[in-house]
């Protein structure tokens, strides 16, 4: 802690032994540009100070501008990356919880200044299975079948959908827009996917075991009630078993 406290006291000393250098600088060269304006032009002072003063403010100012704007840029990097870090898991690339959420209320604005309703569906997948991959065969393995699960649902929907890890072992997909037909046909396509895909940890082939349910809205989001409704509606399907994933519906609001 002693180290720690020594070398924030450098630092600070050396940031403003810095700061008063630049000062003394930039004082230093505003009284040797004004005086060699006023030699140059001595017969005519009012000019001279004119000139003297532009020359300063140009040399202090350039960089002082170009400085900020730097910082600016990096400050709305750092922000964006923030924003990014809280709004994509870190493991599976796909939007947190936190994220959709924040998509929904979107939604949710636009839908309230235009009237107009929202239709679609959730589709809410669960991996019945990963503590038991992450157990087996260690957990990095419950990674890689998180990822491996989160690039089939992916690859099996519509480009405007969007694709959330709302829980450990859970993924949200909401289809917005989606009509009641398109909305099967998606849940459809997305669990053949998920069924008949393949997937080997350290070696070996693991069957997956997996929940599906959905749930289609008519008029507004209400996600909470939403993902409640999909879960308690969902149906195990696994390895080699593409049972039809009936989707329930809410009453429009």
């Amino acid at each position: 802690m002693n180290g720690e406290t020594l070398f924030n006291g450098n630092r600070d000393w050396r940031i403003a032994r810095n700061a008063l250098g630049g000062i003394l600088l930039f004082a230093f060269l505003a009284q040797l540009l004004t005086y060699l304006s006023l030699v140059a032009l001595m017969d005519r002072p009012i000019v001279a100070a004119m000139l003297g003063s532009a020359v300063v403010s140009l040399l202090m100012g350039a960089p002082l501008v170009i400085a900020l704007a730097v910082q600016s840029r990096r400050v709305e990097r750092l922000r964006n990356q923030i924003n990014h870090d809280i709004y994509h898991d870190g493991t599976t690339g796909c939007v947190t919880g936190r994220g959709l959420v924040q998509h929904v209320n979107g939604l949710e604005r636009r839908r309230q200044r235009s009237g107009a309703s929202l239709e679609g569906a959730l589709v809410q997948v669960r991996i019945n299975n990963l503590d038991e991959v992450g157990s087996s065969y260690g957990p990095q393995w419950s990674d890689e079948l998180l990822q491996f699960v989160a690039s089939t649902i992916s690859t099996s929907i519509r480009r405007d959908d969007i694709v959330a890890r709302t829980g450990p072992a859970t993924f949200d997909v909401l289809l917005v827009g989606a009509s009641e037909l398109d909305a099967n046909q998606v849940c459809t396509r997305l669990t053949k996917a998920l069924v008949s895909s393949h997937f080997s940890a350290d070696g070996k082939a693991v069957d997956l075991a997996l929940s599906v349910g959905g749930v289609l809205f008519d008029g507004n989001i209400d996600l909470a009630r939403l993902r409640h409704t999909a879960s308690s509606e969902a149906i195990m399907v696994a390895a080699g078993q593409a049972p039809a994933v009936a989707l329930a519906r809410l009453p429009t609001a």
